[in-house]
């Protein structure tokens, strides 16, 4: 029976650990202890280990990290699984868009520190040459330290852009989508407006039929009301004649001897 090979526990390499070690002061000030909010945290975090291993990492894997560097960050796995998801997708936006990151000051910039090395060198080197060699060997120390910090400077710078460059895709892809979607809104006010003003059109044409209506339902209504005055002066004038009458007939019948009518007489007793 063969005997059993079990994995070796995961260990950062001492360069790793010396680089997340000197980044994670800088993460600690950014990100305060928050016991309800671990996730800003993480997130730098999971991002220092990326630059120091060029890895990502099991949730598992960020908890023995961050017991052994963070023990006072207790994230909860969940937490650790959706911002390593997060990180995940944040590199492949940096990796599409490295290519323009390439256009960026980033190589520029390097250019023109190693050319300011070499020429501060240049310069710092040149008086010491006549008092022997062996005053050239703390110069060139200090500046080789100096190249190799510009050097990860300018690693860093490079990593900066293409993240920027990153999420410079991200943004023009959301504005593609934000600007397809005001054009359909657009074209949506359009065919509003045009709707709106064919109804302003048939309310305007809806108000001059019933104002004609009004003004001949008015012109017939005077006309009626003309009418009817007309006829009631014709027929008081008439009543009036035949009032005359009819008391002048009833005069004379009174002077041939005619009876009172028992009405007439009760009214005159």
């Amino acid at each position: 029976m063969g005997a059993i090979v079990t994995r070796p526990p995961f260990k950062l390499l001492d360069d790793e650990a010396r680089f997340l070690i000197s980044r994670l002061s800088a993460v600690e000030a950014n990100c305060p202890l928050d016991q309800r909010d671990h996730r800003p945290f993480v997130r730098a975090f999971m991002r220092v280990v990326h630059e120091a291993t060029g890895k990502t990492f099991s949730p598992a894997i960020y908890r023995r990290l961050l017991a052994a560097y963070a023990p006072q960050r207790r994230p909860s796995t969940s937490t650790l699984a959706i911002e390593k998801e997060r990180l995940c997708d944040e590199l492949l936006l940096e990796r599409d868009g490295a290519a323009e990151a390439a256009t960026l000051d980033a190589p520029r910039l390097g250019k023109a520190i190693r050319a300011a090395i070499v020429e501060a060198m240049a310069e710092r080197t040149t008086p010491n040459r006549d008092a022997g060699a062996g005053a050239i060997g703390p110069d060139t120390t200090f500046w080789r330290e100096r190249a190799a910090e510009s050097e990860q400077a300018l690693a860093d710078t490079r990593a900066q852009a293409a993240r920027i460059a990153g999420e410079l895709l991200a943004a023009r892809a959301s504005a593609e989508l934000l600007a397809t979607e005001l054009a359909a809104a657009r074209k949506t006010l359009q065919h509003q407006a045009d709707s709106i003003g064919k109804l302003a059109l048939e309310a305007e044409e809806s108000r001059r039929f019933t104002m004609r209506a009004i003004d001949d339902a008015r012109g017939e209504t005077r006309s009626w009301r003309e009418r009817c005055q007309a006829v009631e002066a014709q027929a008081f004038a008439k009543a009036r004649e035949d009032n005359i009458l009819l008391e002048t007939f009833r005069q004379l019948a009174y002077q041939r001897g005619a009876a009172i009518p028992p009405i007439l007489r009760k009214g005159t007793t």
